[in-house]
């Protein structure tokens, strides 16, 4: 039988997140003079699978960071390339900002300064920004926006602890308040924030971290999260953790050092990679999500019956085309 294969990345709680190869059939190609295979009996594998064309967006270049390391520990893949999704819908000011800085080449040559287990890894110098009068050293906090008309997320049925609604909307996780009208990120796996001192407006995208560890939502609306990894979180959770206080790198110990950072849409097109999202608002999201709440696979005997925001898959693949 032909099989379908498919590039994609889930968000899994303290699981490690890694770009995954699945294998399929897809409606077209189940046994032949079986019915094809609904929607509702298919595990999330399967769905992404299936998905038609007309459920994936294709991601612009403009909103892709690509950051590339030299990793410390032996054996590791060098350069290390971290792909980047970035939300200008949530930070707008703040994406900007870090697209002034890499258009500077700022980050070229600094290092990853800070790798703390089951929490974050940092990279970059908002103090040198600051010196240096960029304004990415220093910004007024984008901690959460208010909405109006355009904001229409897909609420998950199941809840929230942190926040009084949860869901999906332009392919991201999102939380939000309806009495204040108000929206925000939440800092699930690979989530990328801007780093800040005790004040809120005393941080910015010179100075960044991705989250690396178990959901650390505590930290929503105290901080501007402003993307997300959708390929490489694999090269930042497997970096060796630093020694000082709080996972900074100890003077005795080699920090990865960064080579390059980079927006897609000033890279080479050999260097591109053409990626695509599932639309949050298709109809086979809802599927996914339904079929990650209570998994339809053979090995699971307790369905749980409940699907945490951080633990719904959130699919990125290889454009076709590719």
């Amino acid at each position: 039988m032909a099989k379908k294969t498919c590039l994609f990345q889930r968000f899994v709680g303290i699981s490690a997140l890694a770009l995954t190869i699945c294998s399929g059939p897809t409606l077209a190609q189940t046994a032949a003079g079986a019915p094809p295979k609904p929607w509702s009996a298919m595990t999330s594998s399967e769905l992404i699978a299936a998905a038609p064309q007309d459920a994936w967006e294709r991601l612009d270049q403009n909103r892709l960071l690509y950051l590339y390391f030299e990793p410390t520990q032996a054996g590791a893949q060098s350069p290390a390339r971290v792909i980047i999704l970035l939300a200008p819908d949530f930070a707008p000011n703040h994406v900007q900002a870090l697209d002034d800085l890499l258009a500077k080449g700022f980050f070229n040559g600094r290092e990853i300064v800070r790798s703390q287990d089951n929490y974050v890894v940092q990279w970059g110098d908002g103090a040198a920004a600051t010196a240096l009068g960029f304004t990415g050293g220093r910004m007024v906090a984008e901690f959460d926006r208010a909405y109006g008309s355009e904001f229409a997320p897909y609420e998950l049925k199941d809840g929230d602890i942190y926040a009084p609604k949860v869901g999906f909307w332009r392919n991201w996780p999102v939380a939000w308040d309806p009495t204040a009208k108000r929206y925000w990120l939440p800092h699930c796996y690979g989530m990328v924030g801007a780093g800040r001192d005790e004040g809120a407006d005393s941080g910015g995208p010179a100075e960044l971290y991705a989250v690396n560890g178990h959901s650390p939502r505590a930290l929503d609306r105290n901080v501007t999260l402003l993307g997300r990894v959708i390929e490489g979180m694999d090269h930042f959770a497997t970096l060796p953790r630093g020694t000082e206080a709080m996972g900074f790198y100890a003077s005795g110990q080699t920090k990865p050092k960064i080579i390059k950072a980079e927006l897609g849409a000033r890279l080479p097109a050999a260097e591109q990679v053409n990626l695509e999202a599932l639309r949050s608002d298709h109809a086979i999201y809802a599927e996914i999500l339904e079929s990650r709440r209570n998994r339809r696979d053979g090995w699971t005997k307790f369905k749980a019956g409940k699907l945490e925001l951080c633990n719904a898959p959130l699919p990125v693949r290889l454009s076709p085309k590719e």
